[in-house]
Formats: C-alpha cells, structure tokens, sequence
C-alpha cells in the first residue's frame, strides 16, 4: 500500500521530526523515501534582493542573486546528505531530490508520484510559530496528491488510532485509508463521528468497514468537531489521528475557521489528512 514515502526537508528541526517519521513509517511497510529540498524561488527574486540591497546601502543585484543561489544550493545538499545517512543507517532505501521553485508547489507536484507525504509540523519557521502549521504545510495539506501526515514525533509507532468520520467525500477517502493500515498493521482503531444525526453517519461508516476483518469501535458525540475530535484523540492516547483534509463546506471554513487546520495545530498525536 505504501511503498514510496516523500519527506521534504529544509534542514530545520521540524522538518527533522518528518524525516525520522517517514523514516519509522518506511521501516514498516519495507518502502523507500524520497528526500525533498526545494531552493525556494522567492528568496532569489528581486524584490527580496532589493530589500537586502537596501539595508546594506549597496546597489541591488551586485552578485546577490548567484550567491544567495549558491548558498540555498549547498544547504539542500548538506541536509539531503545528512538524511542519505539517516536512512543509510535505518536499511532505508532513500532518493534525493533538489529543485528550485516554489515550495508548496514543488511538494505538490512530487506528491504526484508518492503513496504518502510526511511533513514536520512548522518547517524552517516553525521555531517562530509555536507549533502552529506553516502556510506551506497548510497548502501542502489542501492540494497533495495523496494523504499527508503531519507530524511533531519522531518515532512512528502506532498501537491505536483514531478516524474522525463525517460522511464527506474527503473523510470516506480517509476512512479507506484508515481501513488499509489498520490491515497492513494489525492494529485497532476507533471511529468518531462529531453529529447530532450521528447515527446515520456511524452506519454509512459501519457499511464499508463490515467487509473487513478489522476491530474497530464507534463513538458519537456532539459539539464543535474540532474540539471533540482532539479531545477524543487525547482520551484515546491515539498514536495516529486519520481524518479528511478539509470537510463538507469552504463557506463554513472561511466563517468557522478550519477543523483540518485547527486539529493539525491542536492533535496530542501525528494527523493523517486524505483528500
């Protein structure tokens, strides 16, 4: 189910969180990473130079932009190299990659040819963000090409996990998901369906788990989903949190606030989003 597993890295500690992740999860399911760095295109544009110019007191573009380039080069490599050891070290089958571009969009792109991403939860900037997603994960998150796992663990260990299910397209792509690890691992899961007809949306998730040799439990609360689905995640002392990437209504989103972003930033445990 997944064998190939892409990682991107920008050599800060949150995307070393990713990278010992994806590592565990690669040991597990005998796959191979890829390594991702992206030479973000925006720090060799001009505007960005010419604020650099600026507070130098120098004329904009005196080699800046074949240095800074040079520069982001050589970062990519070193962190690249340093994760070639990690998984040499692990007996992990490990491919690097280096581009220059956009960030998010690069990582989309290559999600293309991946079964899973994982992703630390700040990136670079993540030591400044207290723990909230970057807009780079986030954008990661809504448009990948397959699941995202977004993680603040390093060690993939999964004993029990919970699926949050709300009967929406995105949420039964997660549910089939979920249905896959449970069986590659061997492991339980818990289903939780935040509704006031829960009902109804526990037997839709019940009609397609039945064909399957699983142990799962079901439990429906009420309230806001975004509070219960962590609260349940931290009664649980889930190891994995699989849910939707994104729900039923962007309007609601944009009134409400995201329960996708919200959980990723909240989760005691790694989240597992599918689209």
């Amino acid at each position: 189910m997944i064998k190939q597993i892409l990682v991107p890295t920008d050599g800060s500690e949150d995307a070393g969180l990713g990278m010992h992740y994806g590592i565990g999860l690669a040991k597990q399911h005998e796959a191979s990473l890829v390594g991702l760095y992206v030479v973000d295109i925006r720090l060799l544009e001009g505007p960005f130079l010419r604020d650099i110019s600026a507070s130098l007191g120098t004329a904009p573009y005196v080699n800046y932009q074949n240095n800074m380039a040079l520069i982001l080069e050589e970062k990519g490599r070193a962190a690249l190299e340093d994760f070639r050891q990690r998984c040499e070290k692990s007996g992990v089958p490990f491919h690097p990659m280096q581009t220059t571009g956009a960030v998010a969009h690069s990582i989309i792109e290559q999600s293309e040819l991946a079964d899973l991403v994982v992703m630390g939860r700040g990136g670079e900037r993540g030591d400044r963000l207290g723990g909230i997603i970057g807009s780079t994960t986030e954008t990661v998150v809504r448009h990948a090409q397959c699941p995202v796992i977004v993680t603040g663990r390093r060690e993939a260990k999964i004993q029990r996990f919970v699926v949050a299910y709300d009967g929406s397209p995105h949420a039964r792509h997660a549910l089939q998901f979920a249905t896959a690890i449970g069986e590659a691992w061997l492991v339980p899961f818990e289903v939780i369906v935040v509704s006031k007809d829960g009902d109804s949306v526990v037997a839709d998730a019940r009609g397609y788990l039945q064909a399957h040799d699983l142990q799962v439990e079901y439990t429906v609360r009420e309230g806001d989903p975004r509070d219960v689905i962590v609260d349940f995640a931290r009664e649980r002392q889930a190891d994995l949190l699989v849910m939707g990437a994104f729900g039923h209504s962007k309007v609601r989103e944009l009134l409400l606030g995201s329960t996708t972003q919200y959980v990723i930033n909240h989760a005691p445990c790694p989240v597992l989003l599918a689209r």
